[in-house]
């Protein structure tokens, strides 16, 4: 009996609190009203059945921005993936990280070929009466036996061992230097054998030019005379060609190297830069979206209930928002 009465309290309070919570529509109100009521209601008074409801959730401009600053063209695909920019941006991303891989490869190929062009390959080189002599196209033996010997012509000139600071090691900047500056061309095969040996490749001591006496301070050296062959009397400048054939395609070689990782340096800029202009754009995409997603729904229709004269009237309505 007590289980009893207490289940019957129990509907009892639930029922109540059910009654005392429940919210009455419009459309409960008209149900339950009065003729009278009805009779004071107004003849235009319009009951919408609500049918019609916006399920919108506001995008995050800060987060698609952070999307698409991390991964081009996530931002976009989070706030509107019909925005072109959402397969613009990661396509331009495949693109300049393919470039990155490309162009470094062909700057890394290259120079290997250079290095190996330098002293990674032994060659024959034939004197001007056919003697054949092998031996590396740059070699710094060639390179200190010469240098030793103008250091020596003065001793207060520019030319000491400061001045000569080759690497002993295969390093970069030995790979450098024996192209960019003239006083590192004594060790290419091609100078040795023109301006420091005879016509049977045997060592003779180099003719120098300067730019004055040779007792003179700050003497600098300006070029050489060549040993054998035409034109022996008249000097080539340091900065000629004529100075080493080798060396001119060693450092074209370089160079094309170079210009490899440039391109590969550009495409890395166009890479940060394709993140930055992906990551502002996600917020022009996420603003417009916020801005205009209502507008750009598609037409609706809604259902209407009047009562102009007290009676329900259905009526139809087409629904469109721009």
């Amino acid at each position: 009996m007590k289980k009893t009465a207490l289940l019957s309290l129990l509907l009892i309070f639930s029922f109540c609190l059910f009654g005392q919570n429940k919210q009455e529509t419009d459309i409960d109100q008209w149900l339950y009203q009065t003729e009278e009521e009805n009779i004071d209601a107004s003849r235009d008074t319009v009951v919408t059945n609500d049918l019609i409801k916006v399920n919108y959730n506001q995008k995050s401009a800060h987060l698609a921005m952070a999307m698409s600053m991390l991964i081009p063209g996530t931002g976009q695909f989070y706030a509107n993936r019909t925005a072109i920019t959402t397969y613009i941006f990661p396509i331009l991303e495949l693109g300049f990280i393919g470039g990155i891989v490309y162009y470094n490869k062909q700057g890394n190929d290259k120079t290997d070929k250079y290095e190996k062009y330098a002293n990674g390959e032994l060659v024959t080189y034939l004197t001007p009466d056919g003697t054949p002599i092998s031996g590396y196209r740059y070699e710094r033996g060639r390179q200190n036996q010469i240098q030793d010997i103008l250091k020596d012509i003065n001793t207060v000139d520019i030319y000491e061992d400061t001045y000569f600071r080759l690497d002993e090691n295969n390093s970069q900047h030995f790979y450098e230097d024996i192209g960019k500056y003239p006083h590192y061309v004594f060790g290419w095969m091609d100078w040795y054998y023109r301006f420091a040996a005879d016509e049977s490749g045997n060592f003779v001591t180099p003719r120098w030019q300067f730019d004055g006496p040779n007792d003179s301070p700050h003497t600098h050296w300006t070029g050489n005379y060549p040993i054998c062959g035409q034109n022996t009397d008249i000097a080539i400048s340091i900065n000629s060609h004529e100075m080493s054939r080798m060396r001119q395609t060693y450092i074209k070689m370089r160079n094309d190297a170079k210009d490899d990782y440039g391109i590969a340096h550009l495409f890395t800029f166009g890479l940060a830069f394709n993140h930055l202009v992906s990551g502002l754009d996600a917020v022009r995409v996420t603003r417009n979206f916020n801005r205009y997603y209502i507008s750009q729904a598609a037409p609706s229709f809604n259902f209407y209930a009047a009562m102009p004269s007290g009676n329900v009237t259905p009526m139809v309505g087409f629904k469109w928002m721009f």
